[in-house]
């Protein structure tokens, strides 16, 4: 049944030339759903005893969910430019909203469209803006914003036309009044416009990107950052819950129309959230699991086996190849990612390794408070780097320059002496990430795992582009006053 299921969502068209039956073979159509800032442990399907999402649940038991799903990069920007390359960081070259995606790197939607699909995203959040380049390949790209992502701030305009400035501090400047304006959309507009998408955009076959903003936390800027993390943590388990409704929504228009067993079905998370794990509420900061581990379900009837649950460790630079794996197409080279058919087709699928990264608190806003030796408190700014495997993972702590000042400050060499450190975790025997007593007791596993990190470093990657603006952009934003 499971073949002739597959072989049926495979031909779309069948005739009879000169007498002889003729039959089409079209490849399924692609809906990835991404859910910004999900935890996989919030889920029911995952075994979260205090939500209810019964449409992610569906979806799960309809396909398959990866146990052990993580991200590379614990924010939004460059952890999505990883998906659609199939590339970690070092090699995309994309690592903060400073930069542009690189056109030389391939994307999941290039490929697509050139093999004859129609390819369209709807877009739920400013760092996935069209401006950063995450659009290469797709035919639209809606990326119209309705809602402030800060609230509670001196009021912005209705609607800021989002513009890439390749001097930082202008860029920096912009990102905080586009914060301000329309820097997202609700997730119940985000469906409406992706439903309306398949009802009026029957091409088939499609690659439709549907990225809701989910339980990502708001700013509030009438709110202490106590009281502000105080609320994050209160309303996050509603927050899925909505979520979960309009991805229902979704998922009751790809039935309605009929597309449910030729469309293979993605769904996934950028990255998760700390909800007070190691005395922090967000994202981005560090590499602690609550914010790499992710949702990872896959559904293709016929195709990919029905409640099946693999444990082996997936990552979100695998979904590109596997996706092209799956409809016979080749992928791109060189990629960091491999395609996860192995990990559901044979009894005991290889080791895998996570190279994981984030340059955010390499920022003013995320730099750490730390002590300064004086009984009070410094700001240092990190570039952190680590790997995970199954059971292990090291996390190197580097002092690092600001990435948002066009000509930051050295970092004194005392600071990089005093604060450069590494954390090796054993996850499986302390899971929660908090004894590094381990990087004494196990050198070697610290040494091998270095020689990991500085392998992907090693990696020749893209360099990040900076386009200049023309004289029209820079009269629109001098009038809007900030650029000189």
């Amino acid at each position: 049944m499971r073949v002739l299921a597959a072989a049926a969502a495979a031909v779309t068209a069948v005739g009879v030339v000169a007498g002889v039956l003729v039959v089409r073979r079209v490849r399924p159509n692609v809906l990835l759903i991404t859910i910004d800032t999900l935890r996989a442990d919030r889920l029911s399907c995952y075994g979260y005893a205090g939500g209810r999402t019964p449409s992610i649940d569906r979806l799960a038991a309809e396909g398959l969910r990866f146990r052990n799903a993580f991200c590379d990069v614990t924010w939004t920007t460059p952890s999505m430019s990883s998906v659609m390359t199939g590339s970690y960081a070092t090699r995309h070259g994309l690592r903060s909203t400073y930069q542009q995606l690189d056109p030389a790197n391939t994307t999941l939607a290039e490929v697509l469209k050139a093999h004859g699909y129609t390819t369209a995203a709807i877009i739920g959040s400013f760092p996935l803006d069209h401006v950063f380049g995450i659009d290469q390949g797709f035919d639209s790209y809606d990326d119209r914003f309705s809602a402030p992502a800060v609230v509670g701030g001196k009021a912005a305009a209705d609607r800021l036309p989002s513009r890439f400035c390749p001097d930082i501090d202008e860029q920096r400047l912009f990102q905080y009044l586009k914060a301000q304006a329309d820097a997202y959309r609700p997730d119940n507009e985000v469906s409406d416009t992706a439903i309306a998408w398949l009802a009026e955009n029957r091409h088939e076959p499609f690659f439709l990107w549907v990225h809701y903003f989910g339980p990502h936390e708001l700013s509030d800027m009438r709110l202490g950052w106590k009281e502000q993390d105080a609320r994050t943590v209160a309303v996050y388990d509603a927050d899925v819950r909505r979520t979960d409704a309009e991805v229902g929504r979704l998922l009751a228009a790809l039935d309605e129309h009929g597309l449910r067993g030729r469309t293979l079905t993605i769904l996934h998370a950028d990255h998760g959230q700390s909800l007070g794990e190691h005395w922090y509420v967000g994202h981005g900061r560090n590499l602690y699991d609550p914010t790499l581990r992710v949702p990872l379900v896959v559904r293709l009837p016929g195709v990919v086996p029905a409640g099946a649950t693999p444990a082996a460790l997936a990552r979100n630079v695998d979904i590109m190849p596997t996706v092209l794996d799956l409809l016979h197409l080749p992928a791109p080279q060189p990629i960091d990612g491999e395609s996860l058919r192995p990990l559901w087709q044979q009894p005991d699928p290889p080791d895998r390794e996570l190279y994981c990264e984030t340059y955010l608190p390499a920022t003013e806003a995320f730099q750490d408070q730390v002590p300064d030796g004086q009984g009070g408190l410094m700001k240092v700014a990190f570039r952190r780097r680590g790997i995970r495997t199954a059971r292990w993972k090291l996390v190197l702590n580097e002092p690092w320059p600001l990435i948002d000042f066009a000509q930051p400050p050295a970092v004194p060499d005392d600071v990089v002496r005093r604060f450069t450190s590494a954390e090796l975790y054993d996850v499986v025997a302390n899971p929660l990430e908090m004894s590094t007593q381990v990087v004494v007791d196990r050198p070697d596993v610290v040494a091998a795992l270095r020689e990991r990190i500085a392998a992907h470093a090693a990696v020749a990657g893209h360099t990040s582009g900076r386009r200049e603006l023309d004289e029209a952009e820079r009269k629109r934003l001098r009038s809007l006053g900030y650029v000189q």
